[in-house]
């Protein structure tokens, strides 16, 4: 009969636990969709080197994010060459420019990724174009920026813009 109770205890609080930890998914869900502002964060850095080779480093991160289907996409301009990425075929195109997805990974309440591009110039002193990000879900594109310009002279890219890009959206169901 201590052997039935043991196992009925264990059951017991297996489900206790259960229910426990649907009752914290649900109360952190309605915190993240009450109280939080949906953050779009944005950084990239070009670090000098000398040489045509150069390394774009992005970073992109959806802040208290509902969903986790969240996907950010980079254009780069095609006078510039990626050497360590292949292009996206499944972005939306946009003329004169290559798409290459970022691998979106969910850490807690955040999606982000963090991506080194090695990048050549293809041409000698192309005039400075900037650089789109675009941030999607499974349903439509959510937000976009073209904060960050590139150029190349002497045949040393060099990149314009902030050092964060940064833009707050209220939380909804769908988003």
């Amino acid at each position: 009969m201590k052997k039935y109770f043991k196992i009925f205890g264990w059951i017991c609080l297996g489900i206790f636990l259960q229910f426990k930890f649907n009752v914290l998914y649900g109360i952190v869900f309605m915190e993240n969709l009450y109280f939080h502002d949906r953050t779009y964060f944005i950084e990239m850095s070009l670090p000098p080197e000398k040489g045509n080779l150069q390394v774009l480093k992005i970073k992109t991160v959806v802040h208290h994010s509902l969903g986790p289907d969240y996907f950010a996409n980079v254009y780069l301009p095609e006078t510039y060459r990626v050497l360590n990425k292949t292009p996206y075929k499944g972005a939306e195109t946009i003329p004169g420019y290559t798409a290459y997805q970022m691998n979106m990974k969910r850490k807690y309440r955040d999606v982000q990724s963090e991506e080194d591009f090695i990048i050549a110039s293809k041409e000698v002193n192309p005039a400075p174009r900037p650089i789109y990000v675009h941030f999607e879900n499974l349903q439509q594109q959510i937000f976009q920026d073209d904060s960050y310009k590139i150029s190349t002279a002497d045949q040393t890219p060099s990149l314009q813009g902030p050092k964060r890009v940064e833009v707050k959206f209220p939380q909804k169901l769908d988003m």
